[in-house]
Formats: structure tokens, sequence, C-alpha cells
């Protein structure tokens, strides 16, 4: 039986169909904004401070000066396309043409973590709005204090710690987060619960592990399992292959993210592009190329980035 030639029509349907169904990934949607519409090269954003907690009224109501840091996000055009062989549209018998539109789809759309994956692994050397490292030891703003989210915990073997080094590990995380204050000197993860441990292929186990297993040590109870006050959840990545003995710990609720994330779209109506502003352009085959090469091309392109958002909503977990 002969299947019907894809024509050009229905590779873009294919494409765009794939792209509205997926999501960027666990990892990034969990701990990324979604991403903010841009219509220009960059975008600058007020990061503006925390509203003051309520007090006793005295007299005259009190106002209080919202704190305003800039922030500039300049948008990075990037582009992703395939070669398809005339004879390959001509006598698909097993769909390949339209898997390799909704891999190219796919690709599209875990570019994300491409670019949030190495923000991420820089977060020690890289600085965010407040002019420190993302991860670093000496963040403040207005009456915060100074605060650490790059923390070290000992451990008998960094690249291979017990379940109960690996809990407590976790623990010391949630407690320095749990600390953070404002630049009102108010505490903002207080009611935070769950949390998104994220790590590299070479702790994964370890993370798996403390988890799941029900009795660790000696015979003790996993506490991370006998409780109901926070929800933990691993995310593994060989992007992070580099992190053999450490590990993030990002806080999965609140207005704010710890990454921010981007994407332009035309100002006008623009042939090709579809409201998430990417331009899908194909030569098929009454094309020009395809005559001469006996090939098709189907390309996209967009302008997007990432950049740090809030700190606060992260903690990174040195084992020592």
């Amino acid at each position: 039986m002969t299947s019907p030639i894809i024509t050009e029509r229905s590779v873009i349907g294919t494409f765009y169909e794939r792209l509205q169904q997926n999501t960027a990934s666990s990892i990034v949607d969990a701990i990324s904004t979604v991403p903010i519409q841009s219509d220009q090269d960059s975008e600058t954003y007020a990061w503006l401070g925390m509203v003051p907690s309520m007090s006793e009224k005295r007299g005259e109501k009190k106002f209080t000066q919202l704190r305003d840091v800039s922030w500039t996000v300049k948008n990075v055009e990037y582009q992703g396309g395939i070669t398809i062989p005339k004879k390959h549209i001509l006598y698909d018998k097993t769909d390949q043409v339209r898997v390799r539109v909704n891999e190219l789809a796919d690709r599209t759309t875990l570019h994300w973590w491409s670019l949030v994956a190495p923000l991420i692994v820089n977060a020690e050397s890289t600085v965010c709005y407040d002019g420190q490292y993302f991860f670093d030891t000496d963040h403040s703003e207005g009456e915060s204090g100074s605060q650490s989210n790059d923390i070290s915990v000992n451990v008998n073997t960094t690249t291979d710690p017990t379940p109960a080094e690996m809990i407590d590990a976790v623990l010391a995380g949630v407690e320095a987060m749990m600390g953070f204050k404002d630049d009102k000197g108010e505490y903002v993860n207080e009611n935070m619960t769950e949390f998104l441990i994220l790590c590299g292929t070479g702790l994964m186990k370890n993370g798996l592990q403390a988890l799941s297993q029900s009795q660790i040590g000696g015979g003790d109870t996993n506490i991370l399992i006998e409780q109901d006050s926070f929800r933990f959840r691993v995310q593994a990545s060989p992007r992070l292959s580099g992190w053999a003995d450490k590990f993030a710990l990002f806080a999965l609720q609140g207005n704010q993210r710890p990454i921010i994330r981007q994407q332009r779209r035309p100002n006008n109506a623009a042939p090709g592009y579809n409201v998430e502003g990417m331009l899908l352009e194909t030569l098929w085959l009454d094309s020009e190329h395809c005559k001469k090469n006996d090939e098709c091309l189907v390309s996209v392109e967009t302008e997007r980035a990432v950049a740090y958002g809030d700190w606060k909503k992260a903690c990174l977990v040195t084992l020592t």
C-alpha cells in the first residue's frame, strides 16, 4: 500500500502541532519562569524589592519605597535545520519524514535546557542582579544582612555519600534556604515545602537512595520519607557531569524563580512565525533548490535568552 506523499503544508502543521504539545523539560519548567514575551533586542527588568510586612497602625499611614535594581537580558538568535533527500519523501513508507519533523520540534523545545544548564554550572562565578555570584557566600540586600546560598557539608567520601549523609546535606540546604531574608529583613522561604534536588549523574543514585530507603545507617528511620512537611524529587543531568561532589536545591513554590526565560516575538504579524515567536521555513518539492539538488530543506529559527532570577530560591550544597 502506497502512503500519500507528505506535503509542505503537512510538514508545517506537524511541526507546530508538536511544538504546542511539548513542554520545555521537567527541570526547566520547575525552576524557571514561563517565557517572558520580548519585542526588542534586549529587555531591562526592574528588580523591585519586597513589600514590607504589616505593622500596627499608629497615626498616619506608612509607605515604604521599594528597592529598585535594573537587570538587562539580551536576546540571542538561534536556528536549526535538516536536509531531507527527495527520494525519502517520495518513497517514505514508515512515516520517517514526519518523525524527523517532530524531532526538530522536540529539539527546539529542549533547547531551553541547553541554555539553562550552563547557567547553573557557571553560577559560582557569574553575577546575578545583586552584583554577587548567583551561588555565593555574601549576598546582601537592604536589611537582609549577609546571606549564603553556597554551603558545604562534611561527608566521608565526597563523590559517594551514604544515604544518611545525603539526607543531612539535603536538610542543610533546606535549613539555609528557610533562613533567607528579603531587603526588608523578612523571611521569604518559610512557606516553601517542595524542593528539587538537581545533580549530575554521579550523585543520582545517592539522591534516589536518600529518598527511597525507609531505613538508613544502623536501622535509623529515614526522616525524608517519614515526614509530611516537605516534598523532594531528584533530577539528574549529564550536562552537570562536572558536579561530582555537589548538588543544587531549588524551591519550587512562590512568585519568583531562580531562572528567567525570555522569548522574542515579532512586533507585527509576519509570515511563517507562530504566536510563540518561532519561524519555520521550508524549501519543498516544487522549490528551485529541490529541483537542482534533489533535497528539501526545513529550518527553524528564533530569538531567546535565559538569565539568573532570584538566588534566594536556590542553594548549592558542596560535599567536603
